[in-house]
């Protein structure tokens, strides 16, 4: 029920009563991934009391505003997660790490202390949204608790028995370990060389094993995921409602960012995925709301009436953002560029304002590349790198070298043939569709109401800077892809701002059938363009490649098409019509990517968290043995925290691989210990070396040969010198042997250390003072 200012009317214990929806879905994933309870409410209170508390109560005291809790809870899980960074930071360069609570408590005390601060405890004039607006936030939040957790988390068990992990984890894991020993941090595969990698998402993390007590292992591949999950749904809620001023924007643009997020009207191959939410990579979620966060200060401040002491907040978020993703600032420097832009041209002066944070976040950038950004060695900028990834591009153009650095484009187009060229527009076009969303944005800017807002302008500014990144960045690891994840948020915004600004000033009725009926018309679209509009094999040769992902994109404009002349035919019958064609459109756009997930996959996920917990198959040959996994987990408990290991597990055990994949994380990851020389893979010295003799960064030698060598010496043939040396110079403590890695030369070994641990293959041996 609604007045008719649209303020609901229900009571407000009924609005609250919805949100027991997430609250028991949140329980429920939890508990269905193996999180027993004890665990969950510790992380909750910690979560609540460290990190929400902390940042709605800064929010409202430095940036105040019209806002609901749910929408002052997003933005302050924000700000709290950017105040617990700077904590966790002062705290463990004084080695104060145990009492890092001490920091969001005298948050706590000061505004339950000083007078003028206790009104900061409760919302000051908060509207009263229908109640649809919070039942649908509600359950769309418990979606996609469901979704995430029931697909990828749940499939991803917490390091105990053998089974082929996903290494990024474990090297995640090395790194969450680290953060807890010092800052900045040492590389943990190659122990007192300084890291540079955005580990800002892995410094949350490890504040929250610090505080809660709570096993590392079990904050990466279980719990932390979730409240990132929530300060996600609760911001890009705020920001759409922010922006528009409309209350059924924000779950709309929820909807489009974790539900829905990109066209599928291809059964086999077309169209690209990227998601701002990744449970296997931590600074992509992390990064991405954070970014979102500050987005919605920066438009407060700068074209929202925000106090100026905003600007407090604002620069703090901005810096973790800096710090938690490399495709973070670009996608707020893009914005901040094209608004001042605008401004510039509508009011023929400069806009101080946004050109000063445009000058700050450019300051903020370079000082993020040279020492927290990381992974960004031997990335040239290149046209369309990310072709590389698409099935059909080895086939059509023989290109199977590892990209090396130079040419202004990737070396297969360079003397393209007639199907080469097809095949590579067939592909771009798809990534167009399949980011409808993205159009309607842009489609935005045609219309009086949005096309004089900055704030749109500054949207979709944060979209051509993605989808440049996309397109000039040639990332090793194709990690590009990230751009169109990280903007999704602001193109789900912009385009429910653009929606509503086409149907503004139309009667009730009117705006409910153009926006629900455009919405149908286009998920019906797609159905049946997947259903009938599609090849019935899968393709094999790049022809048949070329034509699964053209013929339905012909589908689609020929039924566009057909549309277009009946609206024409219908605007000569019903002159009333006249007006809301661009708004039909662009609700047909949005609709066709509602089908996007099939029924099978909810099912996967709810299977997931009700069935027998997951376990990663065994195979003959796997990645890592229980017996590894069980002995890394004695070293972590029994080594000392700073201690030095000399392991022989920098490779991945990969059958038939001659070559080094250097991403073994094992003891550095698992067991938590810092290590003479481990997987190099990741480090800015083997990412520089991209390309060398046709060699990928995984495979590469190490750029620390005489760390190798050390190590293979200590392994086969110890000497009392050696091992002398590796303690005096390197602070080696313990050998870890495992003889599946290599030869072990086991008896002088017992000759000249004590053995302290044996399973299965594995030794590990302690040094002797």
């Amino acid at each position: 029920m609604t007045d008719r200012a649209g303020r609901s009317t229900w009571p407000p214990f009924v609005g609250a009563l919805v949100w027991l929806l997430p609250a028991a879905t949140l329980y429920w994933v939890l508990a269905g991934t193996g999180v027993g309870d004890g665990d969950i409410l510790r992380y909750s209170a910690y979560f609540a009391g460290c990190v929400v508390l902390p940042g709605v109560l800064l929010l409202r005291a430095f940036a105040p505003g019209r806002r609901t809790w749910p929408e002052d809870v997003g933005i302050g899980i924000v700000v709290g997660l950017s105040f617990e960074l700077a904590g966790w930071a002062l705290f463990t360069a004084a080695g104060l790490q145990q009492w890092l609570v001490v920091w969001p408590a005298a948050v706590l005390v000061v505004f339950a202390a000083v007078p003028r601060l206790r009104g900061c405890w409760r919302a000051q004039d908060a509207p009263r949204l229908p109640l649809a607006w919070g039942a649908t936030l509600a359950l769309l939040l418990s979606a996609t608790l469901l979704l995430f957790y029931g697909g990828t988390v749940s499939a991803s068990p917490v390091p105990k028995y053998g089974g082929d992990y996903y290494q990024d984890m474990f090297w995640h894991l090395s790194i969450v370990h680290e953060l807890g020993r010092s800052v900045p941090p040492q590389i943990p595969q190659v122990a007192g060389e300084t890291m540079q990698y955005h580990w800002f998402a892995d410094a949350h993390l490890v504040s929250a094993a610090q505080i809660t007590g709570i096993d590392p292992r079990f904050v990466l591949f279980r719990l932390w995921f979730a409240p990132i999950i929530i300060g996600l749904v609760l911001a890009v809620a705020a920001l759409a409602r922010q922006v528009s001023g409309a209350w059924w924007t924000a779950p709309l643009a929820v909807a489009l960012t974790t539900i829905v997020q990109r066209v599928a009207i291809w059964k086999f191959v077309g169209g690209l995925g990227a998601s701002p939410l990744v449970f296997l990579s931590p600074s992509q979620s992390f990064g991405t709301t954070i970014s979102v966060g500050a987005a919605a200060l920066l438009i407060g401040v700068l074209y929202r009436g925000a106090p100026r002491r905003s600007w407090v907040i604002v620069l703090l978020v901005v810096c973790v953002a800096a710090g938690s993703k490399p495709t973070a600032l670009p996608l707020l420097l893009g914005g901040t560029g094209l608004a001042a832009l605008y401004l510039l041209v509508r009011n023929r002066r400069i806009p101080w304002l946004t050109v000063g944070l445009g000058v700050v976040l450019v300051g903020v950038t370079l000082a993020s590349m040279l020492t927290v950004s990381g992974s960004t060695a031997g990335t040239p900028l290149r046209l369309f790198g990310a072709l590389r990834a698409f099935q059909g591009y080895a086939a059509l153009t023989g290109d199977t070298a590892v990209a090396a650095p130079g040419g202004w484009i990737i070396e297969g187009l360079r003397d393209a043939d007639q199907e080469t060229l097809t095949w590579a527009i067939a592909i771009l076009v798809s990534v167009v569709l399949s980011r409808a969303v993205w159009v309607v944005a842009f489609l935005g800017l045609g219309q009086r109401r949005t096309r004089t807002d900055p704030a749109q302008w500054w949207l979709v500014g944060t979209l051509i800077a993605a989808m440049l990144g996309f397109l000039v960045v040639d990332h090793p690891g194709f990690g590009q892809f990230y751009f169109l994840g990280g903007a999704l948020p602001f193109a789900a915004v912009a385009a429910g701002y653009a929606i509503h600004g086409a149907v503004t000033g139309r009667p009730r009725v009117v705006r409910r059938v153009i926006i629900a009926g455009g919405l149908l018309a286009g998920a019906a679209l797609a159905l049946a363009i997947r259903a009938f509009g599609n090849s019935k094999a899968r393709p094999v040769s790049p022809a048949e490649i070329t034509r699964a992902v053209t013929v339905p994109m012909l589908w689609l404009a020929a039924v566009l098409a057909v549309g277009l002349l009946g609206w024409l035919v219908l605007r000569s019958v019903r002159p009333q019509v006249r007006g809301l064609g661009l708004a039909l459109l662009m609700c047909v756009a949005v609709g066709l990517a509602l089908p996007s997930r099939p029924w099978s996959e909810w099912r996967s996920a709810a299977d997931g968290l009700t069935g027998e917990p997951p376990q990663i198959p065994v195979s003959a040959s796997p990645l890592y043995t229980t017996d590894e996994i069980q002995a890394a987990l004695w070293l972590e408990r029994n080594a000392g925290q700073y201690d030095v290991v000399v392991t022989n597990t920098a490779c991945l055990a990969r059958p038939r691989r001659p070559a080094c994949d250097a991403r073994g994380y094992l003891v550095s990851g698992v067991g938590g210990r810092r290590t003479l020389m481990e997987g190099w893979a990741y480090t800015q010295q083997s990412l520089a070396n991209q390309g060398e003799a046709n060699g990928n960064y995984r495979e590469l030698p190490s750029p620390w040969p005489d760390r190798v060598e050390l190590t293979t010496n200590a392994l086969t043939a110890p000497t009392p010198e050696l091992l002398e040396t590796l303690r005096r110079d390197h602070g080696v403590r313990w050998i870890f042997a495992d003889k599946r890695a290599g030869s072990v030369a086991e008896g002088t070994l017992d000759q000249l250390a004590d053995r302290r641990y044996t399973r299965g293959q594995i030794i590990i041996y302690e040094l002797r003072d």
